[in-house]
C-alpha cells in the first residue's frame, strides 16, 4: 500500500510520524519528570512536617488543625488516637499502619501507605476514598493542650500524610498544552519534510521531463544537472554519460547499417549485372565463366553476411562455445596446416610457437581472430607471413606479421572499425569484407586483451595480448556479455 504512494508523501508520513513519537515520547518523559518531582516535593514536606509535630508533642506545644498537611496519630497499642486537619471527618480503612517500635531511636522514621475510607456526602472532600503514602516519626509523650494537662505516656507514632493534589494540578496544567502541542509540532514536521521533499525532488521532475523528450530521433538532448552537488547532480551526470554512449551506439549503427547496405549492394550488382548481361545475350556468354563470377560474388555475399551475423552474435554466450583453457600455440600450428596447401608456392608461411602458450577463453573466438588476422596478412604480404606465439611477463603475446605494403601511423586505429579498407578497390577484388579486423578486435576485447598494430621494418605487424590463463581465470570470463562492441570508433 505505501509503495503506492508518492515519495513526497511516504517521506511526509514518515517524518511526521517519527516527529509523533519523538514528541509524544518526550512529552511523556516531561509529565512523568514533573509529577515525580512534585511528588518528592510533597514527601520531603510531610516528613519534615511529621518531625515538627512529634517534637511538638513531646514539648507540649499546643496542637491545632493549622497544619498544612493532615495527620495520623497512633498510640502504643496501634490504634487511633488523634486525626488531624481534613481528617477529622474521616475514618481509615484497611490496614492500620505500624506502630513505632520499643526502643526505637530518636530519629526513628518510616514510609506506610494509609487509606482513608469513602464518607458521606456532608462529610466527603478530596481525601475520602484514596490512599496516601504517609511520612512516620514517632514521640514518647502526647501533651494535648501543653503543659496544664498531664503528659500521656507512649510512645506515640505520628503520620502525615504525602498529598499529590499538587503533582496532580500541575498535570491538569500541562496536559492540554501536550495534547494540543504534540500533534501540532508533528503536523508541521510533517508539512516541512513535503516542502524540503518536493524542493529536492524538483530536479528530479525535470529530469524525467526531459528524459519524457528524448526519444530515437532526438539522442542529442541532455537532462539538466543541478548546480547542488548532490546524489541528483550525480545522477544527471550519470544519466547525461549514458545518453552520450547512446547517441554514439546509435551513430555507430547508422555508420554499421549504411556501411553493410553499400557492402552489400556491390557484390548483389555485380551479380545482377552478370545475370542479365549473360540472359541477354546468351549465344555470346561463356556460361562457365558467368557461374564462375556469379559464384564468386555469391562467396563474397556469403562471407560478409556470416560476418555480419558473428557480429551481431558476438555477445551471446551460445556462440561462444565451451569456455577453457586454449593452447594458442596449438592453434597458430593447425592454422598454418591448413593454409599452406591453399598457399602453395605463393607465399611462405612460418610459425615460431614451439612451446605452449596458454589462456582462459572460447577456443572457437580466439581460432576465429587468429584466422581473420591470418588472412588479412596473406592478402597483402609479398613473399611471407610469419605467425609467433609466447609468454611474457605480463600475459600472452601473439604476433602476425607480413611483408606488405604496412599500415601508416595514423591509419593503426582507424583500420579496426568496420568496413575499413585503406585502399578501396585493392581491398575488394581481394575478397576482404572489411569486418575481419573489426572481428579480431572485437574477440580481443571480449577476452580481456588487446589487438593493436605495432610499428614493423617492414610490412605490417599485429601484436595480440591476453591475460595468462590464472589471471583469466580469476577475472571475469571470456564473453561478459556486457561489454560495447570491439570496433575502435
Amino acid at each position: 500500500m505505501l509503495s503506492r504512494l508518492s515519495t513526497r508523501l511516504r517521506t511526509s508520513l514518515a517524518a511526521g510520524l517519527a516527529a509523533l513519537l519523538l514528541l509524544g515520547g518526550g512529552a511523556w518523559w516531561l509529565r512523568g519528570h514533573m509529577y515525580d518531582a512534585q511528588v518528592q516535593a510533597a514527601n520531603a514536606e510531610a516528613k519534615a512536617q511529621a518531625r515538627e509535630l512529634s517534637n511538638g508533642f513531646k514539648y507540649g506545644q499546643q496542637v491545632t488543625d493549622s497544619w498544612q498537611l493532615p495527620y495520623v496519630v497512633l498510640g502504643s497499642d496501634g490504634q487511633v488516637l488523634l486525626m488531624g486537619g481534613p481528617l477529622t471527618t474521616q475514618h481509615l480503612t484497611g490496614p492500620l499502619p505500624a506502630a513505632v517500635p520499643h526502643l526505637a531511636p530518636d530519629d526513628w522514621q518510616t514510609v506506610q501507605r494509609i487509606s482513608i475510607g469513602p464518607a458521606g456526602t456532608a462529610a466527603a472532600n478530596r481525601y475520602s476514598g484514596r490512599a496516601f503514602t504517609a511520612m512516620g516519626s514517632w514521640s514518647p509523650l502526647l501533651r494535648k493542650d501543653g503543659t496544664q494537662v498531664k503528659p500521656t505516656v507512649g510512645p506515640f507514632t505520628v503520620y502525615v500524610l504525602a498529598t499529590p493534589f499538587a503533582a496532580e494540578a500541575s498535570l491538569h496544567s500541562i496536559d492540554p498544552v501536550l495534547r494540543a502541542g504534540v500533534p501540532t509540532a508533528a503536523l508541521l514536521v510533517a508539512l516541512m519534510a513535503w516542502i524540503a521533499t518536493s524542493r529536492a525532488l524538483r530536479p528530479v521532475d525535470a529530469i524525467r521531463a526531459e528524459l519524457a523528450e528524448i526519444g530515437e530521433h532526438r539522442l542529442d538532448r541532455r537532462v539538466p544537472v543541478p548546480r547542488s552537488g548532490d546524489e541528483i547532480t550525480r545522477m544527471a551526470r550519470a544519466t547525461n554519460a549514458t545518453l552520450d554512449r547512446l547517441e554514439r551506439s546509435a551513430a555507430q549503427q547508422q555508420r554499421f547499417v549504411a556501411d553493410a547496405s553499400h557492402e552489400l549492394r556491390s557484390p548483389i550488382a555485380a551479380l545482377r549485372t552478370n545475370l542479365e548481361v549473360s540472359l541477354a545475350h546468351p549465344e555470346h556468354t561463356d556460361w562457365p565463366a558467368a557461374t564462375r563470377e556469379a559464384l564468386t560474388s555469391v562467396e563474397r555475399l556469403q562471407q560478409l553476411t556470416e560476418d555480419l551475423l558473428f557480429l551481431a552474435r558476438g555477445t551471446h554466450p551460445a556462440t561462444a562455445g565451451r569456455l577453457g583453457t586454449v593452447d594458442l600455440s596449438a592453434v597458430l600450428r593447425e592454422l598454418a596446416d591448413q593454409y599452406r596447401p591453399v598457399l602453395g608456392a605463393r607465399l611462405t608461411l612460418r610459425v615460431d610457437a614451439a612451446e605452449a602458450v596458454l589462456v582462459h577463453g572460447s577456443r572457437i573466438r580466439l581460432h576465429r581472430l587468429v584466422r581473420n588476422l591470418l588472412d588479412n596478412a596473406q592478402r597483402h604480404a609479398a613473399t611471407e607471413v610469419t605467425m609467433s606465439a609466447r609468454q611474457s611477463a605480463y600475459g600472452c603475446v601473439v604476433e602476425i606479421r607480413d611483408d606488405g605494403p604496412g599500415v601508416p601511423p595514423e591509419d593503426r586505429e582507424r583500420i579496426f572499425e568496420p568496413f575499413t579498407r585503406l585502399d578501396e578497390a585493392r581491398s575488394r577484388d581481394a575478397g576482404g569484407s572489411g569486418l575481419g579486423l573489426a572481428i579480431a578486435a572485437d574477440v580481443a576485447t571480449r577476452h580481456g586483451g588487446t589487438l593493436r598494430v605495432a610499428h614493423a621494418p617492414r610490412g605490417a605487424r599485429f601484436v595480440l595480448e591476453l591475460p595468462p590463463v590464472e589471471a583469466a581465470g580469476r577475472g571475469r570470463s571470456a564473453d561478459s556479455g556486457g561489454r560495447e562492441p570491439a570496433s575502435r570508433t
